[in-house]
C-alpha cells in the first residue's frame, strides 16, 4: 500500500476497529456511506449490521435492509447497543438526535468526516478555471482521491464531458475517475498478485486516478497514455504534487500509436477510453508486441465494444467475465495461450 494513504486509512481504522465485535449503524448512505461500507469490509471484514438513509426518494438495492432514521426509536436487533459511523457532515441535529438516543461520540458513535477532514468539509467554488482545471466544489465525499485533492491540493474527481475535449473529441470519450473501490475488486477476481516482474499500462489514463490504484494494489511499474493534453498536462502536475512523476511512465500521444513502449508490460487495463476504431488498433499493438517480445499477458477491458475486437485474436482468448458495480458492469479479461 502506498504510504502516501497513511494518515487516510489511519484515521478510518482507529474508528472502525473500535467496532470489530459490535453491530454497526452506517448513517447516511450517499457516496461516503457506499465507500465506508466497501473499506470495512475489504480491508477488516467488517459487515455493517444496519443502513440508515437520509433521503429515502432514490431507488435503493432492495437486497440490503435500509431504514429511516426511526430505526433508532426501537430497539431492533439490539440496535441500542450497535456503534454509528456517521457518513454524513455532523451538524447539531444530527449530534443532538444521537446523544439524546444515549450514544457517546468517539466511544459509540464516530463522526467520519471529522475524522477525515476535521472541519473543512466544504469545497468553497474558485472563479475563472477553465473545465479542464476546475476542481470540485461544495460538499466532500470521503474517498482515497478526494482526500488527495484536499491534502495535496490536486485534481482527479471533475468528470470532463467528451464534448469539451479538445483533441481527443472524435474518437475519444469522457472523462470519469476511477478509484480503489472500483479497481481492487476487479484485481482481485483477476487473481492478481503483482510481483517485481509485473507491470499495468493504463490505456487513457486521464487524470491518473488509476495509475495511483494500480500503485496503491502493489504494482511497482506502472504506466499509461493520456491525448488529450490539457488532461495529460493535470496528470503530470498531480503527480508532481505526491511526488510520484518518477514512478509512473506517462505518455502523452493518440494511443493507437503506442507500440515499443508496451514491451515493458503484461497487465493491459482499459476502461472504455476511447471507440472501437482505437480500441482495435490498440489491441493490435499489444498483439505486435506478444511477437516482439514473448511473455504471458492480461488484458482488463471495460467497454461494450472491446468484446469482438479481442475475440477475434487468435493469441487471445476469454479467461474471465463478470460484473461490478459501476457504470460499464461487464469486465472481460483476455489472455494470451
Amino acid at each position: 500500500m502506498l504510504e502516501l494513504f497513511d494518515e487516510f486509512r489511519n484515521a478510518l481504522d482507529n474508528a472502525m476497529l473500535c467496532a470489530m465485535h459490535s453491530r454497526i449503524v452506517l448513517y447516511g448512505y450517499g457516496y461516503t456511506g457506499k465507500f465506508l461500507k466497501w473499506y470495512a469490509d475489504y480491508y477488516h471484514s467488517i459487515k455493517v449490521d444496519y443502513i440508515v438513509s437520509l433521503d429515502m426518494r432514490f431507488g435503493q438495492n432492495y437486497e440490503l435492509e435500509i431504514f429511516r432514521k426511526s430505526l433508532f426509536d426501537f430497539d431492533y436487533k439490539d440496535v441500542k447497543n450497535a456503534i454509528v459511523w456517521v457518513a454524513e457532515p455532523m451538524d447539531e441535529g444530527i449530534e443532538a438526535f444521537l446523544e439524546e438516543k444515549g450514544y457517546q461520540r468517539d466511544i459509540s458513535y464516530f463522526d467520519f468526516y471529522k475524522l477525515t477532514y476535521g472541519e473543512d468539509v466544504i469545497e468553497k467554488e474558485g472563479g475563472g478555471v477553465d473545465v479542464f482545471n476546475k476542481r470540485k466544489t461544495g460538499q466532500r465525499d470521503i474517498q482515497f482521491l478526494e482526500w488527495l485533492e484536499w491534502k495535496y491540493q490536486c485534481n482527479f474527481v471533475t468528470a470532463i464531458n467528451r464534448k469539451d475535449l479538445e483533441i481527443a473529441g472524435e474518437h475519444g470519450a469522457s472523462y470519469r475517475v476511477t478509484t480503489q473501490k472500483e479497481i481492487f475488486p476487479i484485481l482481485d477476481k483477476c487473481h492478481c498478485v503483482p510481483t517485481a516482474n509485473d507491470a499495468i499500462f493504463d490505456y487513457g489514463c486521464g487524470k491518473g486516478g488509476a495509475m495511483i490504484s494500480f500503485l496503491d494494489y502493489g504494482f511497482q511499474r506502472v504506466g499509461g497514455v493520456e491525448y488529450e493534453t490539457k488532461i495529460y498536462n493535470i496528470l503530470m502536475d498531480n503527480m508532481s504534487k505526491l511526488q510520484l512523476a518518477g514512478e509512473l511512465e506517462c505518455i502523452n500521444k493518440d494511443a493507437a500509436e503506442v507500440n515499443k513502449e508496451l514491451d515493458h508490460y503484461n497487465w493491459f487495463y482499459f476502461f472504455q477510453p476511447f471507440d472501437e476504431t482505437i480500441f482495435r488498433k490498440c489491441i493490435d499493438a499489444i498483439c505486435k508486441s506478444l511477437e516482439r517480445h514473448k511473455r504471458k499477458i492480461h488484458i482488463i477491458s471495460i467497454a461494450p465494444q472491446s468484446y469482438f475486437c479481442m475475440e477475434e485474436k487468435e493469441c487471445l482468448r476469454l479467461t474471465n467475465q463478470f460484473t461490478i458495480d459501476s457504470r460499464q458492469r461487464v469486465v472481460d479479461v483476455f489472455e494470451n495461450y
